[in-house]
């Protein structure tokens, strides 16, 4: 009888050291909530909860294929996202709920190695608490489904892109993918230091005013107003300490206005930001539902720019904020950027990423509204 259980014993040694390694693997992840978590390896079968960062940093580190449900990646308002566009087969996997609205019974059907709850907008309104009972409620889970939580840029009152550097620390240990995931920050790192670099001598006084601004006239959304207006850090994408342009608008939340409100802001510039009325720049030039704004300084100048599809919901946007923050930056300092070409570098950001061929780039651009540089030499 010791020999048997010996033998079996040596065994068990022998598959957990080698021969069969997936029985045995494990490995411990702290998150960003400092909850240390045990998983067991491989892991094949992937849930992304919440936003839609997660899905991104898993299609750029090159695991895209371990996904088999996802909670806002997919979006009712438009056909493409950045996370459908560079992972097509989660179109058709279980669309299971954006933000803290995810639904966790389908996801445990799912049977899931892994799931990636990525936190947004915490300490903003009342998602912070609702976040809360949804980690409380997958904790009733984690014997079973082990879950990891990071918190994207917007879960913070001054969010830093620091943060978004340790999303993608986390997602490259718990895939094994920590090499490529410091390619992943190198490039983002890169993005920002251009604009730093270029920005961070111009003093208080020399900052021209912008207004980030959503359309918004004639949808049920505006209420009678025109449009609505972003603070600074918005979305974790305006970063004015990066940038250093002067927002037009002082307030700390989103605000809806009317004509006569933003013509007294008359700011400098004005960013076009994703909203209910469109992000087109034609829009506020052309539209007669616009037409009280078209005396405004920044119109009769041709400084009105947009950021496509990016700004306003972040599952539109992924790991391009630092592109987003290029468009602002050359929008408000031509001369500071005028031999750096965005629409070039939003390519080179696309392929460097994602793996994406010269025709997905294009195909991308034009689904993000962004292709508008290429043709305008931005």
């Amino acid at each position: 009888m010791r020999k048997a259980i010996l033998a079996l014993l040596v065994l068990a040694s022998i598959l957990c050291l080698g021969l069969i390694p997936a029985m045995c693997a494990e490995k411990t992840i702290t998150d960003m909530e400092g909850r240390t978590v045990t998983i067991s390896e491989p892991i094949e079968r992937v849930v992304t909860a919440g936003q839609s960062m997660a899905p991104c940093v898993i299609a750029a580190l090159g695991v895209g294929d371990t996904i088999v449900g996802t909670g806002g990646a997919l979006s009712a308002s438009t056909n493409e996202t950045t996370p459908t566009f560079v992972l097509p087969a989660i179109k058709a996997l279980p669309d299971l709920g954006r933000g803290y609205k995810f639904n966790l019974e389908a996801a445990a059907a799912l049977d899931p190695d892994v799931v990636i709850l990525e936190k947004d907008g915490a300490g903003q309104g009342d998602s912070s608490a609702e976040y809360v009972k949804l980690i409380e409620k997958f904790s009733l889970f984690n014997k079973t489904i082990p879950f990891v939580v990071i918190n994207n840029a917007a879960c913070f009152d001054e969010p830093s892109p620091d943060s978004v550097y340790e999303e993608i620390t986390i997602l490259g240990e718990l895939f094994d993918k920590q090499n490529r995931s410091r390619e992943v920050m190198d490039l983002l790192k890169k993005e920002v230091a251009l604009i730093e670099e270029r920005t961070k001598d111009i003093k208080p006084e020399d900052r021209p005013s912008v207004l980030f601004l959503g359309m918004v006239a004639g949808t049920d959304y505006g209420k009678g107003k025109l449009a609505i207006i972003l603070p600074d850090y918005d979305c974790g994408t305006i970063f004015p300490e990066i940038t250093n342009v002067r927002n037009a608008h002082t307030g700390n939340t989103r605000e809806l206005m009317s004509s006569e409100q933003l013509l007294t802001l008359d700011p400098d510039v004005i960013i076009l930001v994703r909203s209910p009325g469109g992000y087109e720049v034609e829009t506020l030039y052309n539209s007669t539902d616009y037409k009280a704004l078209q005396g405004m300084r920044a119109v009769k100048e041709n400084k009105v720019f947009t950021t496509g599809q990016f700004e306003l919901s972040r599952n539109m946007a992924g790991l391009e904020f630092p592109i987003e923050m290029l468009i602002e930056a050359k929008a408000a300092y031509p001369d500071r950027f005028k031999d750096v070409n965005v629409g070039d570098l939003l390519s080179e950001h696309y392929r460097a990423l994602y793996g994406l061929n010269d025709e997905q780039v294009k195909e991308l651009k034009e689904a993000m509204g962004l292709d508008w540089m290429d043709k305008e030499g931005f």
